[in-house]
């Protein structure tokens, strides 16, 4: 198995010139998407952040002006004004409560990326409630048709920690989905199983969409450690950098990533070795 070390989170995610990207999951999540958009946006690329669930307004002005509006017409007008000060803005619907903002619907993502504003379209596609591994709802994630690549984000410190609610949202929900008890120890197995269970969702309903699973949290060798096998778990033996992952495997991501976002390190697995 070998990590080729990649200098930014773009990089290590191999996006394209233009594209449409959805992150879910937990574990920075939102600090990812964050650091995402102020990369692209400083290379010159266009940006737009959005989320189809609620993100604090704070957040996204980080990235720029947030131009609100229930009108998807009205909306595009206001980020294309926006835009024309400077690469990056964000979206939403309207302002909610608790300073966060109501989110915009797939379908308005989906019109709003056909309008061709902008290179980079990132949306936070679920929520977390500030765990680092998590079970989809009935409902989740809320991921437009037109998503090029889903970033599936779960943060290594969830590795050890008791399959309670404390540690993972939905934990009863997951643990009934890999048929074992409730408070069970996440260990690295659990936890790449927890992420097949999502993948199978994300694959089954976004089949053209390539999938990256980030793991981050790796702050330290012992967590990078807790990566790798998290990542031997996750990829077929045997896939190389250049190849893709096959259609039948629908439990797998096309790419994983072993990062520490906060310390702005990135490693992209490259191959699988038996």
């Amino acid at each position: 198995m070998q990590a080729a070390d990649q200098s930014t989170l773009a990089g290590a995610l191999g996006l394209g010139r233009q594209e449409l990207v959805a992150v879910v999951g937990g574990g920075g999540k939102t600090s990812a998407l964050c650091l995402l958009a102020r990369e692209l946006a400083a290379a010159g690329s266009r940006v737009i952040v959005a989320t189809t669930t609620a993100m604090f307004l704070r957040e996204l002005a980080v990235i720029g002006p947030v131009v609100m509006d229930a009108d998807d017409g009205e909306l595009a007008v206001g980020l294309i004004k926006a835009l024309a000060r400077g690469h990056a803005a964000a979206a939403a619907q309207l302002p909610g409560k608790g300073g966060k903002v109501v989110g915009l619907s797939p379908g308005t993502l989906d019109g709003l990326w056909a309008e061709g504003l902008v290179d980079y379209l990132i949306v936070e596609a679920d929520g977390s409630r500030g765990k680092s591994l998590k079970a989809f709802g009935p409902h989740e994630p809320q991921v437009p048709l037109a998503t090029t690549t889903i970033v599936q984000v779960a943060g290594l410190n969830a590795i050890g920690s008791p399959l309670t609610d404390r540690y993972v949202h939905r934990a009863a929900v997951l643990a009934a989905a890999l048929g074992i008890p409730l408070g069970s120890e996440v260990t690295a197995r659990v936890f790449a199983d927890g992420l097949r269970e999502q993948l199978r969702r994300l694959r089954r309903a976004w089949e053209g969409s390539r999938v990256v699973t980030l793991l981050n949290k790796a702050d330290g060798p012992d967590a990078e450690a807790l990566g790798l096998d998290v990542a031997r778990e996750l990829l077929p033996l045997a896939l190389g950098s250049g190849d893709s992952v096959r259609p039948g495997d629908r439990e797998c991501p096309d790419t994983v990533v072993i990062a520490s976002v906060q310390e702005g390190r990135f490693a992209r697995v490259s191959a699988i070795e038996g």
